[in-house]
């Protein structure tokens, strides 16, 4: 029997596990707090442990009776479906690019149809720089200059008279 696949170990969730360090959180524990909270971790670390390895067992047992050409067939499977799924997201990823749009708008499979979904989502976008932007005291200064701060506030909110 050939060696079993050894599947992903699983992902860390805990940010102070991942980072290494010890929680600000855990200096007000007090020592008993300290000490459950290390137990608890090396608990989980055991868990996690014994989860992959009875995933890498499960994974053993139903490939006992594949042969090396099913296993074969299966890595090459999911292999080409890893690379299709690349392929695919490099290509969505150089359309969004080149259009000038979210790539995670874009929907289709082919050069062609993601680059109808950009034109199409740029369309419904429009031209931004046709509408002009209006201000209505542009090009206009001000009446009164003022020279202190008080007057400026006093300006401001007394011109609504």
């Amino acid at each position: 029997m050939s060696e079993p696949i050894t599947p992903e170990a699983p992902v860390t969730t805990d940010p102070i596990e991942a980072e290494g360090t010890k929680p600000d959180a855990a200096e007000g524990l007090g020592e008993g707090g300290v000490k459950a909270l290390a137990a608890e971790r090396e608990a989980r670390k055991a868990s996690d442990k014994l989860a992959t390895d009875l995933a890498q067992k499960l994974k053993a047992f139903e490939d006992r009776d594949k042969t090396d050409a099913e296993r074969q067939s299966e890595e090459t499977e999911t292999l080409r479906r890893e690379n299709a799924e690349l392929k695919s997201g490099a290509l969505r990823s150089t359309v969004a690019a080149t259009k000038g749009v979210p790539a995670a708008l874009l929907s289709g499979s082919t050069q062609a149809e993601l680059e109808a979904s950009a034109d199409a989502l740029i369309a419904f976008r429009g031209d931004k720089s046709s509408t002009p932007l209006l201000v209505p005291t542009e090009g206009k200064s001000p009446s009164k200059q003022t020279s202190s701060e008080s007057e400026f506030v006093g300006a401001l909110f007394s011109s609504g008279d």
